[in-house]
């Protein structure tokens, strides 16, 4: 699609690959002109403050998606593993079966650490505390679940770079099939 034509949410999901295959700091303005086919002028139109306000427009973008498709799996009335099965699942197509980066991972580096970090360190507590509210909802106590429910997200994270470094995402597909038993007990079908 011609860049002319491209809505601002299009030149979002633009941007926000170009942050992941080249993170914050290697996503120049060249870069991302060249990712979403506009010129610089055409950029600062839709994002006054820049490349922060771009990697701001792509977090918001990632969070919405991710509130919308992936963290509601995790509320309902079904078994908790049932819903951390669907959790999983839903990791497996956001991460594009554990090829694609995390873009929270990739804005902890360099200057977007510095810029991001609250943003991004709400985001972790809160999908911690997503995901100990279930295990506790499994009768896992209180204390283990919020230790069970950081260690899950540190599997996420881990497996994820794993999988990038060594070209293989196997360390990711294990910790998919682990994930349900590993924070409330209970091994996947």
């Amino acid at each position: 699609m011609p860049a002319a034509t491209l809505t601002r949410d299009e030149v979002v999901e633009r941007i926000l690959a170009a942050f992941r295959r080249y993170g914050y700091e290697g996503s120049s303005l060249s870069r991302l002109s060249e990712a979403t086919g506009l010129g610089r002028s055409s950029l600062y139109h839709y994002f006054p403050n820049g490349k922060e306000d771009m990697a701001s427009a792509a977090m918001a973008a990632v969070g919405a998606w991710f509130t919308q498709n992936v963290l509601c799996t995790l509320q309902g009335r079904d078994a908790p593993a049932q819903r951390l099965q669907r959790f999983a699942g839903k990791l497996t197509e956001y991460y594009a079966n554990g090829f694609a980066p995390c873009l929270m991972d990739v804005f902890t580096i360099g200057e977007a650490g510095s810029l991001f970090q609250q943003h991004l360190g709400g985001r972790m507590r809160a999908l911690m505390s997503l995901l100990a509210a279930v295990a506790e909802e499994a009768g896992v106590d209180k204390v283990e679940a919020a230790i069970r429910a950081e260690n899950a997200v540190v599997s996420i994270q881990g497996s994820l770079i794993v999988s990038r470094a060594i070209g293989n995402n196997g360390p990711f597909l294990r910790m998919i099939e682990n994930f349900p038993g590993n924070l409330v007990g209970v091994q996947a079908d």
